[in-house]
């Protein structure tokens, strides 16, 4: 899944320390310093459109002022014009080669460009100007993880952590990694960490529930799952694996309502259906496995599982002629369930 929201939160910051640097050092020969504070006001005031008109006004007496160029990049990036925010930066860079924080908003300009290679040279140039920048750190792994160079994106985040130690979104990005090359062990030790620096993000939780429960500590599974969803109430796949840890445990009652939320969440979800209806099932909840599994025949008219599902049901209702529709029914569609149906129907 494509997301931006930790950049979103970290990049704010930076947005608003960097204009505030760029003002306190525009050198004396700049004849537009009250025109530069207009622009910022507006930028604050999230005025972006007036912003850039002002800041272009003072480019256009004072061409090498790279702080008011810069500032137009920023304007246009939070009106997600990443293409023309790009342009800025690299003229801003252009006219000042060692301007870091330029180098990092260009790379991630980039990034939502999806010019990953483009993106990690920017950023790399920001780190060999400023090797201590945790921050270019960090987006250089992002990038390096959105191209699938895990390897890269785990040396990056590992040293934007060694700067700083406390920024719980960089360990969990580095969770990521482990969780795409296979390592849990090390996943599960970068999620604890960064659920202990304060992460609430709901995505951090339910990535280490999963981890506990394939190492069978269910206790665990259950607190930061239920932890997830709270934190973030649309985590469909969070509600999802709260069921089936639920399910799997014996505990159908448990997992209905949580199929339910996410079926709620995600109409469409064939999956959070079929499993509802297994959950209703096994919970003897006939009529509600019917409806469950009816629903996940509607969204996918060859789900075999569905319809060996509703042969279970009228089995368990004792209705023979409809469990041998569902047999019929089964039989081109898989023959494993049709023979594993037809042992409950010849003991009807």
């Amino acid at each position: 899944m494509r997301s931006h929201r930790d950049r979103k939160i970290i990049m704010m910051k930076i947005f608003l320390v960097a204009t505030l640097i760029c003002a306190a050092f525009i050198p004396a020969a700049f004849a537009q310093e009250t025109l530069f504070d207009k622009g910022l006001r507006q930028f604050n005031d999230k005025q972006y459109d007036e912003a850039i008109v002002t800041f272009q006004q003072v480019v256009s007496t004072s061409p090498e002022n790279y702080a008011a160029v810069y500032n137009i990049g920023l304007c246009h990036y939070n009106l997600e014009r990443y293409d023309r925010a790009a342009e800025a930066f690299k003229r801003a860079v252009a006219i000042k080669p060692d301007y870091v924080i330029a180098w990092v908003q260009l790379g991630n300009s980039l990034d939502y460009l999806d010019n990953y290679s483009e993106a990690i040279g920017a950023y790399q140039r920001a780190i060999q100007y400023d090797p201590k920048n945790s921050n270019a750190y960090f987006e250089l792994g992002v990038a390096h993880y959105r191209k699938k160079l895990y390897s890269e994106a785990i040396k990056a985040f590992k040293e934007s952590i060694r700067l700083d130690p406390a920024n719980a979104t960089t360990h969990y990005r580095l969770a990521l990694c482990y969780k795409a090359t296979n390592t849990p062990d090390e996943a599960k030790a970068s999620l604890e960490k960064s659920i202990d620096l304060g992460i609430r993000n709901g995505y951090a939780q339910f990535e280490l529930g999963k981890i506990y429960y394939d190492k069978g500590n269910t206790e665990g599974a259950l607190r930061v799952l239920k932890s997830a969803v709270q934190l973030k109430p649309d985590l469909v796949d969070a509600y999802i694996e709260l069921g089936n840890v639920y399910y799997n445990e014996g505990q159908p009652n448990e997992a209905i309502p949580n199929y339910k939320r996410a079926l709620e969440l995600s109409p469409k979800y064939v999956t959070a259906a079929l499993y509802l209806g297994d959950a209703c099932l096994n919970a003897k909840h006939y009529d509600e496995a019917i409806q469950a599994y009816n629903k996940t025949l509607e969204l996918d008219a060859k789900n075999a599982s569905a319809v060996y599902g509703l042969g279970l049901v009228y089995f368990n209702q004792g209705n023979k002629p409809l469990c041998q529709a569902q047999y019929d029914r089964l039989k081109p569609l898989s023959s494993e369930l049709a023979d594993k149906l037809l042992v409950y129907l010849n003991r009807m």
